[in-house]
């Protein structure tokens, strides 16, 4: 009988054997397929990742996450939970569990709260001496047209921070007094950008601080070791104390004042809540923010900051998280709502793609308010 070498385990997704070598011989599947054949048990500290039973004692002294969970406690930046007010474990609602009356009720709803949005929006523009003219069609981008050509995600990445950095240098925040503090940083493509628009303008440098919670290959910080204070830290956005900044910088030789400034490019969800916590609840306020959000169907109201919003433009406690959720809408494609619905005579895909904008435009409209609040608090 010929011995087996390789894995019989097809994977049906990518249509191909799997083709790692058999873990032993006279087996059947590599060390990842021939789980069933082995006592494999997840790892207590990390559940990502699976030991076998007899080995977990030895594991267990030598787990990484053991190791990185001890290094980041020994980071300056780091206090457990700082910007997260309320962690309540809540059970979500699935909008494709929803009754086809709650569906009808939010269908309804999010219209009229929208307008009132707008209107509160109006109010807050006008206060500040700022054209209030067509603004529920310039919110909804109703006279943009989308692009018909397809670019690569890398393209469209750079065509963003660039756009970005753009409008930063409009409201003058490209200097190199500031202190930017990049929020989900990725790769940092984005503190990369506002780098080199300082060398443009007069070949300087500033204070960069990026927070990413993940590890990342080929990272812009790469370009910028020449500057001591582009600084990276490993943490979850909610653990990171921004208060104890400006003491390290000052431990650093670092000698002027500290002027904050916010920025972060498609922040997920809730960490852009988190976010706005951290830059507005110091004493030094930040002397400018942007940010462009994303995954607004993620959001849930352990981290929105601004509920009280929500109450002010009619939206029911019961369809706050539905209407996150609604958001994806806008994003997600050709109309398969629910099996609920049988025809497109009662939601189609232009009525859902717009119901879909309107919730983000409520959501981030909920933000920025909730930004000029604190401001007047804290003046």
């Amino acid at each position: 009988m010929q011995q087996i070498e390789r894995c019989q385990f097809y994977n049906v997704k990518k249509n191909r054997p799997c083709n790692m070598e058999v873990y032993k011989p006279g087996g059947q599947y590599c060390v990842f397929h021939g789980q069933q054949e082995i006592d494999w048990i997840e790892c207590p500290l990390d559940p990502s990742h699976k030991v076998k039973k007899v080995k977990m004692d030895k594991h267990l002294k030598i787990c990484n996450k053991k190791k990185l969970e001890e290094e980041l406690k020994q980071n300056p930046f780091f206090k457990e939970k700082i910007n997260l007010e309320e962690d309540a474990q809540q059970k979500k609602v699935k909008l494709q569990a929803i009754s086809k009356e709650q569906l009808g009720e939010l269908i309804e709803m999010i219209p009229e709260a929208f307008k009132k949005a707008i209107a509160l929006y109006q109010e807050y523009l006008g206060k500040i001496g700022e054209q209030t003219e067509n603004c529920y069609s310039y919110i909804l981008d109703e006279n943009i047209e989308e692009a018909q050509q397809k670019i690569s995600d890398k393209e469209k990445d750079l065509q963003q921070v660039e756009l970005l950095t753009q409008i930063m240098d409009q409201y003058n925040l490209i200097n190199k007094d500031m202190a930017y503090i990049e929020y989900g940083a990725g790769k940092g493509r984005f503190s990369h950008q506002i780098a080199e628009k300082l060398k443009e303008k007069d070949n300087s440098m500033a204070t960069h601080v990026l927070i990413e919670r993940e590890p990342r290959k080929l990272k812009y910080d790469r370009f910028h070791r020449d500057n001591k204070f582009f600084i990276r830290c490993k943490m979850d956005i909610r653990d990171f104390n921004l208060k104890i900044l400006e003491q390290q910088l000052k431990d650093q030789g670092y000698d002027k004042e500290i002027k904050y400034v916010g920025v972060c490019k498609h922040m997920c969800g809730g960490a852009t809540d988190l976010t706005l916590n951290s830059l507005l609840t110091q004493e030094r306020f930040p002397v400018g923010m942007t940010i462009a959000t994303c995954c607004h169907h993620l959001c849930d109201k352990n981290t929105y900051k601004n509920l009280p919003f929500m109450n002010q433009i009619n939206v029911p406690e019961h369809l706050i998280e539905l209407l996150f959720q609604t958001s994806s809408w806008y994003v997600s494609g050709p109309i398969n709502l629910q099996k609920k619905i049988k025809n497109e005579e009662e939601i189609n895909t232009n009525q859902r793609k717009t119901l879909g904008k309107m919730a983000k435009r409520i959501i981030d409209i909920g933000r920025v308010l909730y930004e000029v609040l604190r401001i007047v608090i804290v003046t």
